[in-house]
């Protein structure tokens, strides 16, 4: 039996490194309208779908790409988008995560509705990329959805 040599156990590291990919969860946010679930989830529908960017569509879903920038990080992504009465979840396709899965969950009250925004993400390059940007992108990737979130707010409030 031959014992492996600390250049064939770096190279084992390495790999194995590779195809490890932590999940990060991200810290949810939130924030509360007056408006109702039924016309949060029509205006994201037609923002979501009044773009060149749907790839394909169906009634309560649609394939949709996305490009921006997220603190210094910059993206492109194709995303699975599906709505439900009771939310709206993005699914990562195509783009610079290894997985992502958002959630923008709609909790009605007497009064008012809670939209709170849930997700996860693991980066491509495994466990070594983890350990170098996991909290730099959470950090961008938080900021970006708490702006958007806080912005829809506002733009429900002017909707009425």
């Amino acid at each position: 039996m031959r014992v492996p040599t600390r250049t064939g156990l770096a190279a084992l590291a390495t790999i194995a490194g590779l195809q490890f990919h932590p999940k990060v969860a991200l810290r949810p946010d939130r924030v509360e309208t007056t408006a109702t679930a039924d016309t949060i989830i029509e205006l994201l529908q037609t923002r979501l779908r009044d773009s060149p960017d749907v790839l394909v569509a169906s009634e309560d879903r649609l394939v949709r790409r996305f490009a921006g920038r997220a603190g210094v990080f910059p993206y492109r992504t194709t995303e699975l988008v599906a709505f439900a009465p009771d939310g709206v979840t993005f699914d990562h396709l195509a783009g610079p995560f290894a997985t992502c899965h958002e959630r923008f969950h709609l909790r009605p009250h007497e009064t008012f509705t809670t939209l709170e925004h849930t997700g996860t993400f693991s980066l491509r390059g495994g466990l070594w990329s983890f350990m170098l940007f996991a909290a730099p992108v959470r950090s961008a990737f938080e900021s970006h959805v708490r702006r958007h979130l806080h912005q829809l707010a506002a733009d429900l409030a002017d909707h009425k």
